[in-house]
């Protein structure tokens, strides 16, 4: 739950400023139990009332909580930031790039809020509440809607360590020109590097390939000569609606207009590689919020 008090707690916000939010979400959690019975839901629709770990941002405008379900060690971490104010999109994006929230849902406050009493704050409240379940009653109808699969490679056990960035690159030695570049350029991040196994060397690597995939923030192919280890690979990550950054030769005729799908395209030569790595780079960068 949201408002879970056996969390291993963290951050450097004072505990009197850390111990207003914890009330303020307590109210809220409050809320939302109530209108769920009200509204006839099965409980649990609102993630925020299922195991979760939770980090809570005060910044001069907003007080944001990010929050992700988790069975096992689940985490609240506390963080003061008076000189800077989240918007909503900032705040999913710090969810997902700096704390590992894959699945995160946000809900924010009013910063303000954190000074009233309880009576003063609760229409405030009760609105933020009623919002959250509706988002996430939305999202439940999305997922149904979704087409159900059984991949043939089991299922991916949840990821516990840092998110990767994943690499699809050509087998063939003579494909491989581009492979320093999109290397010099993925190390400009503090996401570790993972390069996908050749599929041909059986069931196992196909395997690791689709554990890396799960796990991977984005996922970076190099499309040079239609390797099909590559092309296999980005079929799964697609599938998965993982971000992809597709580079490719001048003059080639590839889809690029796909959601959560980037393209550069290089010339092949010494200066057309120097600025794929900076293209590459760039992007990263942007994709991250580096």
């Amino acid at each position: 739950m949201l408002n879970d008090v056996a969390r291993m707690r963290s951050g450097e916000m004072e505990a009197e400023l850390s111990a207003r939010v914890d009330k303020l979400i307590d109210e809220f959690m409050a809320i939302v139990d109530a209108a769920t019975m009200e509204r006839h839901l099965q409980r649990g629709i609102a993630r925020s009332q299922l195991p979760c770990s939770m980090v809570a941002i005060l910044d001069k405008k907003s007080l944001s909580i990010l929050a992700q379900f988790r069975l096992e060690n689940r985490i609240a971490s506390y963080f003061y930031r008076p000189d800077i104010a989240l918007l909503p999109q900032q705040a999913a994006n710090s969810a997902q790039w700096e704390f590992g929230f894959e699945d995160a849902f946000i809900i924010q406050f009013p910063a303000n809020l954190i000074e009233q009493s309880t009576q003063e704050r609760h229409g405030a409240v009760q609105k933020a509440a009623s919002e959250h379940i509706d988002s996430e009653f939305l999202r439940l109808e999305k997922m149904l809607s979704l087409m159900r699969t059984r991949p043939i490679f089991g299922r991916a056990a949840q990821s516990v360590g840092a998110r990767t960035l994943f690499l699809l690159l050509p087998q063939g030695a003579n494909l491989r020109g581009n492979e320093l570049a999109i290397l010099n350029a993925s190390r400009a991040n503090n996401l570790p590097i993972v390069e996908a196994e050749d599929i041909r060397c059986g069931r196992s690597a196909v395997r690791e390939m689709w554990h890396s995939l799960n796990h991977a923030a984005v996922i970076i192919a190099d499309l040079t000569g239609a390797d099909g280890g590559v092309m296999y690979g980005l079929g799964i990550a697609h599938t998965l609606g993982k971000e992809t950054i597709l580079i490719y030769p001048q003059g080639s005729k590839y889809l690029i207009d796909i959601p959560r799908t980037y393209g550069i395209e290089y010339e092949d030569s010494d200066a057309g590689r120097t600025k794929l790595e900076e293209q590459l780079s760039l992007l990263l960068c942007t994709m991250l919020g580096l």
